[in-house]
Formats: structure tokens, sequence, C-alpha cells
């Protein structure tokens, strides 16, 4: 797998300019609100996939936006893509000593906000990653046909789609937003 270093080496991690920095923090803002907001609406009217994509956009886009406002870096979609680059940068900078124990901090705070969440790993702060990647799983699951896994019935998919939302996407964000640095 390619690391954080090969990202920035192959300029796929750059540093934002000064005058770009603005506009991309806002962009990813107002679309990961968007997001959020438009995967509870479908959720409402029982589209499942559309809820499901939109929640993953919800979580990306946070990602971005944190990246961009914290640290001024700009996520390239070249080479192997936003989604998977996003996930490089995530998994190395929560390593980082003074975020690592922010991120079990806000994970503690999550537990008791969000009732069925729970923290994913024994290294909790890579839960983040994996709740950023799980949520790009779920997506390709809802989104593109496979012989190795089976949509549930209806039902069962508005159920997951639910708890999806409940218990990554909105705790996900919320941690986020939390994580300043």
């Amino acid at each position: 797998m390619v690391t954080y270093e090969e990202l920035l080496q192959r300029q796929l991690i750059k540093k934002l300019e000064k005058t770009e920095k603005e506009k991309y923090v806002s962009f990813h803002l107002v679309n990961y609100q968007h997001d959020l907001k438009s995967s509870a609406q479908f959720l409402e009217l029982k589209n499942s996939k559309y809820a499901v994509i939109a929640g993953y956009y919800a979580v990306l886009n946070t990602t971005l936006w944190y990246f961009a406002k914290y640290f001024g870096l700009k996520i390239s979609e070249a080479d192997v893509g936003v989604h998977t680059n996003c996930q490089i940068v995530l998994d190395h900078f929560v390593k980082d000593k003074n975020l690592k124990n922010k991120i079990i901090k806000l994970l503690e705070e999550a537990k008791a906000e969000y009732a069925s969440f729970t923290a994913l790993r024994k290294n909790k702060e890579e839960t983040l990653p994996v709740m950023l990647k799980q949520s790009a799983d779920k997506r390709k699951r809802y989104t593109y046909y496979s012989t190795d896994r089976d949509l549930p019935g209806e039902y069962n998919q508005l159920q997951e789609a639910k708890t999806f939302l409940d218990n990554t996407v909105r705790p996900y964000i919320s941690i986020m937003e939390k994580l300043q640095c």
C-alpha cells in the first residue's frame, strides 16, 4: 500500500495555498453538512441506497474538511483516488501522540453521546480510520454488484442504513468536528 510519505513525494497531498484554503475548506464544510442532511432525508424517504451513499460522502467530506482546515492539506483524487488517499492520510495522523490522546478522549465522549457507539480497535485511535474504511465499504456494497455480497431485504436495508447513520456517520462527524489541533 502507498504510504503518506509517498503521497507527499508524488504531490498527491499538497499544502493549500492561502488564496485557495478558505474556499476549499468552505467547499468541504458545506458538502459534508449537505451530505449529512441528505442522508437523513433519503432515510425518511425509505431510500436506503442513497442514505448510505450520502452518509459515506458526509464522512469523506468531513475528512477532507478536517485536513484542509487544521493541516492546510489538499488531498488529491489522482492516482489511487481521493477515497484511498484520505484513508492513508487519516491512518498517518491518528498515530500522532497529541492527536491520539484527543481522539481517545473524544471516542469516550462519543460512547456517552451515541448509545450504541463503540471503539472498534484495541488501539482506540485506530477507530477513526476503521470507520472511514467501513463507510467506504458500505457505500460500495450499496452501489456495486458483487457475487460475494448480497443486500438484505428492503426493510433490513432501511434498518442497516439507519444503524450506519447512527453508529458510524454521526459519531465520526461529531468526533472530527471536535478534534482540534
